[in-house]
Order: structure tokens, then sequence, then C-alpha cells
């Protein structure tokens, strides 16, 4: 399936989108996007982290529920099934030829280490996309906004720093964005209708005490 990214349109894409970022670096926004892209690394640390602080009070117990599940949701489909049935190579595996065509010197700017595992889609951007997606849901529905808008927008820039660090093609980003939008959604539909009014009250009852 690789080979169906050769096509004009996705190499034209990815060519624009890396000319963008080329054109933006320098000393400072390297040291700033290596950090943010590195937040994201596997697995997801930086919302394993955030889901620790949330499950700390008991009133945003929930929320912390409904993030790992936007995370494992979005992961499991993205890393797990979609990469290795496509096995796309990464921008700096693939023939060099396919960049000279398309009028474009890729160049690894050795920011991080290279991976070694498929390239789409982007892993760090769907699980990260799929953890804020969901926890924004479920801040909409609780109100608490402060919370959800600036981890939703820290998924976007872990998203955008894997283009900017070169290990993904701009149109892997796209693909796993949208992977875990969906991951994100499909978690919050669970937590709404089937956990919050059933399970959640469930566990509530064995163990005689409101935990969640």
């Amino acid at each position: 399936m690789a080979e169906f990214f050769l096509n004009d349109f996705i190499v034209n894409f990815d060519v624009a989108v890396y000319q963008f970022v080329d054109s933006i670096m320098n000393p400072v926004l390297d040291t700033i996007f290596t950090l943010i892209t590195h937040l994201g690394d596997t697995p997801g640390i930086i919302w394993w982290v955030l889901a620790v602080i949330l499950f700390i009070p008991k009133k945003t117990r929930k929320l912390g529920v409904l993030l790992i599940a936007g995370l494992a949701i979005a992961s499991a489909v993205n890393n797990l099934a979609l990469k290795n049935i496509i096995e796309r190579p990464r921008p700096y595996n693939i023939d060099p030829s396919v960049w000279t065509n398309a009028g474009y010197e890729y160049i690894w700017p050795g920011l991080i280490d290279k991976s070694s595992s498929w390239s789409f889609p982007s892993g760090h951007t769907s699980s990260s996309i799929g953890a804020g997606f969901a926890l924004l849901l479920g801040c909409c529905k609780d109100k608490k906004l402060a919370l959800g808008i600036p981890a939703f927008i820290l998924s976007l820039l872990i998203g955008f720093s894997r283009i900017y660090v070169h290990v993904h093609y701009p149109s892997d980003v796209v693909a796993g964005a949208v992977v875990g939008l969906l991951g994100g959604l499909v978690a919050y539909v669970i937590y709404a209708k089937l956990l919050v009014p059933k399970v959640f009250p469930a566990i509530n009852k064995v163990v005689k005490k409101e935990i969640l």
C-alpha cells in the first residue's frame, strides 16, 4: 500500500508543507518543538502524567478515565492496525529521487533519534489528539474548558512537531489527526453513554464508596 503515497497530489502536499517548515526553522523553534515532540513519546508520557493529576481530585477523576480511553483507542487503531497494514517508510528511508523529482531537498535535521517503525499514520499525533479531543469533549460537558482547550492545543502542537523534526510526512500527521479525532469521539460516546450512567455507578456500589 505504500506505493499509493507516491502519487503527485500527496507528494506535492508533503513537499509544500515541508518547504514552509524549513523556512521557519531556527534554533529557538528547534528547541521548543524538540521538547514538545518528546512529550508525546510512547506511551504518550504527558497524557499519562495528566491522567494521574486528574485522578487525584474526585471531581476530575472521570475525566482522567476519559482521557486514557481516548489515548488507548486512537493508539490501538493507529499503531497496532493501520501502521502495520500500510507499511509506509519514514521520509528519511525512501528513495531520495522521490524528493528530487518533486523539486525538494529533504535534509534530516538530527533534532531527535530516527525511528525504525512505519510512518503512516503518525502515532504521536493520533494518540495525543485522541487524548486531547476526548478530554476537550468531556470538559465541554462538565464546563471545564480552561482544562480542555489547553490540552487539545498541546495535542495539535505535538502533531505539528512531528513534521518540524522531519520524522513524519505531513500527510502522516493529517491522517494521525483524523484517527485521533475519531478515537477521541468514540471514547467520549462510550464515556457518556456507558461509563458515566452505568459502569461508574456500579463500581461505586461495589466498593461502597463514590470513587468515580
